[in-house]
């Protein structure tokens, strides 16, 4: 008995240290996320995901049918962050939240970061509009409907809070989908207002 009590205490000791170390691993390569230490307030971050709806959801541009996903950056110290908006594949609900970019950008090999080269105050502006929308924990909008930002979708997110720091409607909604109007993943990167800082694929 004492010999088997032994080998169990061994084993689960192996398999701590085991999960330790593949922590330890992931956490250096979150450490080295390239251009980590580049990431400024207001950035612009688009993704294409792994989800069985990110390739339907590649289809919401008007023209560059790239990423599926797009968020704010929101630096603080030395901590990365993502405010964006998205839905659960299973159960189609959702909300806007505040991610760790490690987390946002888990498993994903395709991903691009864009900046304004505007004043400062613009760029906080953004994240504070994007900040307020993740503070009411504002529902990810199914019905797609501008009309209102009661509920929004990924890419109205974004657009509605560069549109109010602006004080100008610069992103406009220009792809159609069966008579409806949706502010397209790219109508916002592609915005000649936006220049590319890295990109990955």
């Amino acid at each position: 008995m004492e010999s088997s009590h032994g080998f169990t205490k061994i084993t689960i000791l192996s398999l701590l240290l085991i999960f330790s170390a593949c922590n330890n691993e992931r956490a250096k390569k979150c450490a080295h996320l390239p251009y980590r230490n580049k990431f400024k307030n207001g950035d612009i971050i688009c993704r294409l995901g792994n989800g069985y709806f990110s390739n339907i959801f590649k289809n919401f541009s008007s023209s560059e049918k790239i990423y599926s996903h797009i968020g704010i950056i929101e630096r603080s110290n030395d901590s990365v962050f993502v405010i964006h908006c998205e839905a659960s594949e299973l159960t189609g609900v959702g909300y806007v939240k505040r991610e760790n970019i490690n987390i946002f950008l888990h498993n994903i090999n395709t991903w691009a970061l864009y900046r304004f080269s505007e004043k400062d105050s613009i760029k906080k502006g953004i994240v504070l509009n994007a900040k307020t929308y993740y503070e009411k924990k504002t529902p990810f909008d199914l019905k797609f409907d501008l009309t209102n930002d009661r509920e929004v979708y990924c890419s109205e997110l974004v657009a509605l809070c560069i549109n109010k720091s602006f004080n100008d409607s610069i992103i406009k909604p220009r792809l159609y989908l069966n008579k409806k109007c949706f502010y397209g993943i790219d109508n916002i990167y592609l915005n000649h207002n936006l220049n590319l800082v890295f990109k990955q694929e």
